[in-house]
């Protein structure tokens, strides 16, 4: 059985994004070049983080009721999804494409567990930190990561780094709703970046812009519903 949150319509009528798509430009994808927030960033204590983190990490099971495009310099493709998060990092993902083209996945953290078809979600997870914050669930730092940050006004910033890899998040607590941007960057190249718009103050995701600039390609989620799930069948988990 499952539960409406708050976001969903009691009649059942989904909540829309406004606008679906930023086309990229021709023969690029758009990215800035410059850091999303500059470096230097003071360091940021565990009791801190965790604190910021708790809006974005949900703690009870989740249902998202999504569409898609995907889109490269060579054409789009739209589609439906619908995934099933479990905390703290567990997810199940099925979708449907064109064609009658469908497929599922099961991701655990920064790891496919499986796939069907096997390569369609190998893009997503190159960059699992930013597929988690495009759901609106942000990533704790890896153990060994450095973590800075700084908070001024309606704006927090805070960075991991960790090895050659940074994730950097911008929060901009706007009335009545808010954004969250995220930028992974490799040997100082951005590897990808999403941006998150929520539809209100709980900071439950209205809609996510993935990028990836080496394949000048970018994803779009549009969210549709979010529900909890009061029970998770086991049989999500098992590979076909």
């Amino acid at each position: 059985m499952q539960q409406r949150l708050a976001l969903d319509r009691p009649t059942r009528v989904p909540y829309y994004a406004g606008a679906l798509l930023l086309m990229m430009v021709a023969g690029g994808c758009g990215v800035r070049t410059t850091p999303l927030a500059p470096a230097g960033l003071p360091p940021v204590s565990e009791e801190l983080l965790t604190e910021w983190l708790a809006p974005h990490q949900p703690v009870e099971p989740l249902r998202y009721d999504l569409r898609w495009t995907y889109q490269t310099q060579q054409g789009s493709a739209r589609g439906r999804a619908a995934v099933v998060f479990v905390p703290p990092d567990s997810v199940r993902f099925d979708y449907r494409a064109p064609f009658g083209r469908s497929g599922a996945a099961v991701i655990v953290g920064d790891e496919i567990l499986w796939s069907r078809p096997q390569d369609d979600v190998e893009q997503l997870i190159r960059v699992a930190p930013l597929f988690w914050t495009a759901l609106g669930i942000v990533p704790s730092p890896h153990p060994e990561a450095s973590v800075s940050g700084d908070e001024a006004g309606s704006v927090r910033r805070w960075r991991y780094a960790s090895g050659t890899d940074t994730l950097t998040f911008v929060l901009t607590q706007g009335k009545p709703a808010a954004s969250l941007g995220a930028e992974m960057r490799r040997l100082g190249e951005v590897v990808g970046t999403v941006q998150v718009e929520y539809a209100d103050s709980v900071l439950r995701p209205l809609s996510a812009r993935m990028v990836f600039p080496g394949s000048a390609s970018f994803v779009h989620f549009t969210v549709e519903a979010i529900e909890t799930v009061r029970q998770v069948e086991p049989s999500i988990w098992k590979e076909p």
